[in-house]
């Protein structure tokens, strides 16, 4: 894409241009009247005053604006849901699409107006006044062959043969009325047509803006809910554009006060495998203090008994002055433990806090320790991951042992329970399903510290719904699912908490009700349905009131049905465990012998991801640094890194929705079209219902969607980048017709495996 480009000035005047001074928004408008067709590259502009174009320039057909801030453009939606429903009805209508620039603050301003082939005046005026000035230049090129670029790919070729008069503003206007009454705009006028070369640099100008949109057209997120439920129009937008603060919930702060007494008036013991207890330093000092003051032999007392960071006698008080009664009465379930509630006051232990979290939200507090330098000073995450059961804190973490046998010996005890997959399993590609259950394994070591990476993201305004994918994993119902969530469960609690949430308990209350819980400890629910996981609405906006003080968990879905529908998708990480499992005692027994066996591995884990710093990727893969993490380990311990250890996201790595692809492709009765801009793929009729299947399994940039027994490919590019190199034996050019050679772009010439790919659409 072009950034700048020659004007070249010459005496014809195929194209004139002129320098003007807009006085006023009127006269700024005026190269409005009659427009068919608008692009727009603006920094700042509102919906309100989008509607109000179409609404005053009855002759347009089509508008797209690049909208440079985007700070809060979501939020200028809150209770309009009159015009959200207007908005998403012209973009569903293809009259409006909106663009927002996520990696970029764009300050451009261009205007690229066409006018209908019947229009004679693009601006509507023929005046010269001392506001402007005039100049003109050859065009010599007057078609897109001239050395430019093709005009917007994305004009079908009806319309592409139309050629238009039109108008290209450069300038300092904003597409808004706001402040023209304290402000002066200058703009670069140029009066030409749709079929020459400078027109084409200037589209092209226009789209390198455009590309700085990551997440697709604005309201994509609602379109996908309207087209997929049967609720009321009204309702389901009147829902989306619900108020949301940015703020922290009071239910959430109380308990992270809580937590927060609990840590600062208990010691902390470190996290150590099997039945031994380690005391922190102070404790040890005050163990051995009163066992000199004891007589020889007569205290019966335990090291255990003697610590003073017993919670037994721990007491804990919390003012609840100034809070609602909503927050203190959803306290007040503490009462029916070790606690009691006396006018603005509770007061209560480190163990009746924990069965109280532990019975209401089945999962015990997890977090990464948080320290504030003062009241205006930003949260800083520590590298210390608190642990609050068994009436204690524990602090877990270690730095690898000395001894880098010992480091091989627990990556050896691993790759044991994985190994049960060529022992008991049943499937086609061992490997695969390895990758998957080592991917899902990465997941859970990492969630306990995605609140850590949500504060990093979030400084940079990254969405946190996508950055933070959520887990799905799906397989039959003896793919050892269930089983692998107990192992790993283990795992990251020194054995402490073993069985998944139960899936008949989760809905959407309970979701939003996590977020006030103050834990990362993964949530994993067990033998949750497909369509279950659909009514989860509260994960299109999980983060939203999200604060570096908080500590929201991460869900980890395991089921029996395949994928969720698309915007679920979009913000998970789905894994497949493609295996079924012999049933038999021997194999039961070793998997329980693996569960119970202690294996040191998250501690480290822990220590290794609490003292890397934090940097943004090139990529979007959430594990990466928990990749990084776990290949050192190998590194470190000298030992081999088994083949089918996922060094990139093993859904990408091993996709079988890529193969299946790669078979529909090749078959005789399917017809496979390149229409440029997107590509066909229609089903014989026995195929309809398989339509479903196919449309899920590329990546939802590639943006599939089913038309009857079609599938359309909006996405051509992200399409084939996800098929990538065709699997052995794939014999794909004997596809490839006659006319593809010149449909298939220069860049992806016929030599090139995208090439190759895509003259499959003949």
């Amino acid at each position: 894409m072009a950034e700048q480009f020659d004007l070249p000035l010459g005496g014809r005047s195929e194209t004139t241009g002129h320098v003007e001074l807009f006085r006023s928004y009127g006269r700024f408008e005026t190269y409005f009247e009659d427009a068919v067709r608008m692009r727009v590259v603006t920094y700042c502009d509102s919906p309100e005053f989008i509607l109000e174009l179409f609404d005053r320039v009855e002759s347009l057909e089509q508008l797209e604006v690049v909208a440079g801030d985007v700070a809060d453009y979501r939020e200028r939606l809150i209770d309009k849901p009159e015009l959200a429903d207007r908005l998403e009805q012209l973009k569903r209508d293809d009259k409006l699409v909106i663009y927002l620039c996520e990696t970029k603050e764009v300050h451009s301003k261009l205007y690229l107006i066409e006018y209908s082939a019947e229009s004679d005046d693009s601006d509507g005026s023929d005046e010269t006044d001392a506001s402007q000035q005039t100049f003109e230049w050859t065009d010599s090129d007057s078609t897109a062959s001239g050395g430019g670029t093709d005009i917007d790919e994305s004009e079908d070729a009806a319309e592409t043969e139309t050629v238009r008069p039109a108008t290209a503003i450069v300038g300092s206007p904003n597409l808004s009325s706001n402040a023209w009454t304290r402000q002066a705009n200058t703009g670069v006028v140029f009066e030409t047509a749709t079929d020459t070369s400078l027109w084409g640099e200037l589209v092209d100008f226009y789209e390198e803006h455009r590309s700085y949109n990551n997440d697709g057209p604005f309201l994509d997120d609602l379109t996908e809910r309207l087209e997929r439920t049967s609720d009321d129009r009204a309702e389901v937008v009147s829902l989306y554009t619900e108020g949301k603060v940015k703020t922290r919930d009071e239910v959430g702060e109380l308990h992270g006060r809580l937590d927060e007494r609990i840590e600062s008036e208990v010691d902390e013991v470190d996290l150590v495998l099997g039945d031994e207890t380690e005391l922190s330093e102070g404790a040890e000092e005050k163990v051995d203090e009163q066992q000199h003051e004891s007589d020889d032999g007569e205290s019966e007392g335990s090291a255990e008994d003697l610590d003073p960071g017993d919670e037994s006698e721990t007491r804990i008080n919390l003012s609840l002055l100034g809070h609602s009664e909503d927050a203190i009465e959803a306290l007040s379930r503490m009462t029916d433990y070790d606690a009691s509630l006396s006018g603005d006051s509770l007061t209560t232990t480190p163990q009746a806090v924990q069965q109280y979290k532990r019975d209401v939200y089945e999962v015990p507090t997890m977090r990464v320790q948080r320290a504030q330098t003062g009241d205006n000073a930003p949260v800083e995450f520590g590298r210390a991951l608190s642990f609050h059961t068994d009436g204690r804190v524990y602090r877990v973490g270690q730095p690898l042992p000395d001894d880098p046998d010992v480091v091989d010996t627990a990556l050896s005890d691993l790759e044991g329970y994985f190994e049960t997959v060529d022992k008991y399993g049943n499937c086609n590609d061992e490997d695969a399903v390895k990758a998957h259950m080592t991917e899902a394994l990465l997941w859970m070591f990492w969630a306990p510290f995605a609140n850590r990476d949500a504060a990093f993201y979030d400084q940079y305004g990254i969405d946190l719904d996508k950055a933070l994918p959520n887990l799905y994993i799906y397989g039959e119902s003896d793919a050892g699912k269930g089983t692998f969530a107990q192992f790993v469960l283990s795992m990251i609690s020194g054995g402490r908490v073993v069985n998944p949430v139960d899936a008949d308990e989760v809905g959407k209350r309970k979701v939003r009700g996590m977020r006030s819980a103050n834990t990362a400890f993964p949530v994993v629910v067990d033998d949750i349905t497909k369509d279950t996981v659909n009514r989860l609405d509260t994960f299109r906006n999980y983060w939203g009131n999200w604060t570096p003080e908080a500590s929201f968990p991460l869900f980890a879905f395991i089921s029996n049905d395949k994928r969720p529908d698309e915007w679920f998708r979009n913000r998970s990480k789905i894994l497949h465990f493609n295996v079924n499992f012999d049933t038999s005692y021997k194999g039961e027994a070793e998997v329980n012998r693996l569960i119970e066996q202690d294996n040191p591995l998250f501690l480290w884990f822990t220590h290794e991801m609490l003292t890397r710093e934090l940097t943004l990727s090139n990529d979007d893969d959430a594990l990466r640094t928990a990749r990084a993490v776990m290949l050192e380990f190998y590194e470190y311990a000298g030992r081999d890194v088994p083949e089918w250890f996922p060094r990139r996201p093993a859904e990408q790595e091993h996709d079988a929705g890529r193969d299946r692809w790669f078979d529909l492709l090749k078959r005789e009765d399917i017809t496979t079209e390149d229409q440029g801009d997107r590509l066909r793929v229609s089903f014989p009729e026995e195929m309809s219902t398989d339509t479903y299947t196919y449309a899920r399994d590329p990546p939802t940039v590639a943006r599939v969607e089913r038309r009857g027994r079609d599938l359309l490919i909006k996405s051509p590019a992200e399409f084939l980048d996800w098929l990538g190199e065709p699997p052995a034996g794939a014999e794909l050019d004997g596809r490839v017709s006659e006319g593809t050679g010149a449909e298939t772009s220069e860049s992806e010439s016929s030599g090139g495996v995208i090439g190759r790919v895509r003259g499959l659409f003949s």
